[in-house]
């Protein structure tokens, strides 16, 4: 795969007490291989005027970290059968997130590679949906 990459991620959230919710974001980013572990860096910009927020996704042979640094900074590691608590931090104030990982899958081509993750979300300590995210990337046309 090329370095310059479109990035889309798709999720869906479905709460105990709530309608499913979903989301679509595409973002134009970097991708390379170092030291056995795949990068895709992409920045996300939040449009009303505030920071922009850096994203690596740094993914292994059955994990998945994803880091953001800026407006939001969290680092949330999805590995199959863990549960892992991390602080979500924003300018507005932060907040306790757990990430349980049910199942994480990846198919990959020469030019396009998919990731599919599957957790539990507990906001607080306390359950809040069944998750699943959606990560594609091609390479980006040239021009």
């Amino acid at each position: 795969m090329t370095e310059n990459v479109l990035i889309s991620i798709k999720g869906l959230q479905i709460g105990k007490d709530s309608s499913p919710e979903s989301i679509a974001d595409e973002y134009k980013g970097r991708y390379f291989f170092r030291d056995d572990k795949q990068y895709l860096m992409y920045n996300e910009d939040h449009g009303n005027g505030e920071e922009m927020t850096k994203c690596l996704i740094k993914i292994g042979f059955n994990d998945v970290i994803v880091t953001k640094r800026g407006a939001v900074n969290v680092e949330i590691p999805f590995r199959v059968g863990t549960k892992k608590f991390v602080n979500y931090d924003t300018q507005f104030g932060g907040f306790t997130l757990g990430f349980k990982t049910k199942n994480i899958s990846r198919i990959e081509t020469d030019n396009t590679m998919e990731i599919h993750i599957d957790y539990c979300l507990d906001m607080n300590y306390e359950y809040m949906a069944d998750c699943h995210i959606s990560i594609m990337v091609r390479e980006k046309e040239p021009l």
